[in-house]
């Protein structure tokens, strides 16, 4: 059975148990180095609380809420409102869905771009494909549809602590002597790297982290549309959507939680590292309890459109606050093979000027 250490940060020997205390201690120099508090005493996050919440602020749905039989996207209409074809695929095959009890916005970004403004914005953008189609500008003019539609997104909020256990490497340099090519005695500078314990609590908060709250939008497009200005928020009023959809989440409140805890992560761990301090960095145990925790349901702006080229559908996306186009468009394959060939000949004139030389 191996026997673990505990070097002393300061000396290098080894660190004992003060009576007494919760530290460790070198009997040589003094150093004294707190023992982390056992994590398994953290109380992990009750959502009871947020679910019994979210129970108090549901409404019932008064729209008229549509399913689309071929993406699954379920959005609302006005009560006076007819539409025959979902805005986010295209498809004419829409049924009725029941109106359902659900967490009520209380906050949504007006639209700042006009249908106008967007259709140039994109029309930019498919202009800007380097790799389509020379006829595809003016096909996707002629064929793509635009609609605008509320897209819900949760923000939440939370103040973390977490306990961690790792190792600090810190850097020194040694000389070490070998031989060279033609048999001489040379030496060089080495780094290495010497391991000390580490352990300690970080407490990081955060503020309005955003989770798209259906899984009914490609998520590549979806992080292209990010830069939104929550500045903008103003209080959720249905005037806002007259003449335009609002998409139902299908992301409950206590999975986005779960989507917002991936995105805390990376920077938690960012903050430990800096903790450990060091050169280098090991972390081998960490757990995070999150305190304080709300929550927010908003409705942001998207345009979205489709149009078919040569019978194949292809969609695209247009952020309503800052008309950013995400979406996809087809490859002409007869500039891919040009440009492959082109690559080709210039390689073999290099290497044939290489050899003449």
């Amino acid at each position: 059975m191996s026997v673990q250490r505990y070097p002393c940060g300061s000396c290098g020997a080894q660190l004992s148990f003060e009576p007494g205390t919760a530290s460790l201690k070198c009997p040589y120099c003094g150093h004294s180095q707190d023992i982390p508090a056992s994590m398994d005493e953290i109380r992990e996050l009750d959502f009871r609380q947020y679910r019994e919440l979210a129970r108090l602020d549901t409404a019932k749905e008064i729209e008229k809420v549509l399913h689309c039989n071929n993406c699954a996207a379920e959005f609302t209409v006005g009560p006076y409102d007819e539409t025959q074809s979902c805005p986010f695929c295209g498809s004419n095959v829409v049924v009725p869905a029941e109106a359902e009890e659900r967490v009520a916005p209380r906050s949504l970004v007006p639209f700042q771009i006009s249908p106008k403004d967007a259709r140039a914005s994109y029309l930019e953008w498919i202009g800007k494909r380097f790799w389509a189609p020379l006829d595809l500008a003016k096909r996707a003019r002629a064929e793509s549809s635009l609609h605008g539609i509320y897209v819900p997104y949760w923000t939440y909020d939370s103040l973390t602590t977490t306990w961690y256990e790792g190792m600090r490497g810190e850097w020194y340099y040694v000389t070490v002597s070998y031989r060279d090519s033609d048999g001489n005695t040379q030496t060089r500078q080495e780094r290495r790297t010497r391991w000390y314990p580490a352990s300690g609590m970080v407490v990081v908060p955060f503020d309005d982290v955003l989770v798209l709250a259906t899984e009914r939008l490609p998520d590549k497009y979806t992080r292209r549309m990010q830069k939104w200005s929550l500045e903008k928020l103003t209080p959720y009023q249905p005037d806002y959507l007259s003449g335009f959809q609002a998409m139902r989440y299908d992301i409950d409140l206590e999975e986005g939680f779960v989507h917002a805890q991936d995105q805390m992560d990376p920077v938690i761990y960012q903050a430990v590292c800096r903790d450990i301090g060091g050169d280098e960095q090991q972390v081998t145990n960490r757990r995070t309890q999150y305190d304080q925790v709300t929550f927010k349901h908003m409705l942001l702006p998207i345009f979205s459109g489709a149009y078919q080229y040569k019978g194949k559908p292809y969609r695209f996306f247009i952020n309503g606050q800052t008309g950013q186009v995400a979406g996809e468009a087809p490859v002409s394959w007869w500039k891919v093979t040009l440009a492959v060939l082109l690559g080709l000949a210039v390689l073999a004139a290099i290497i044939y000027f290489a050899q003449k030389s």
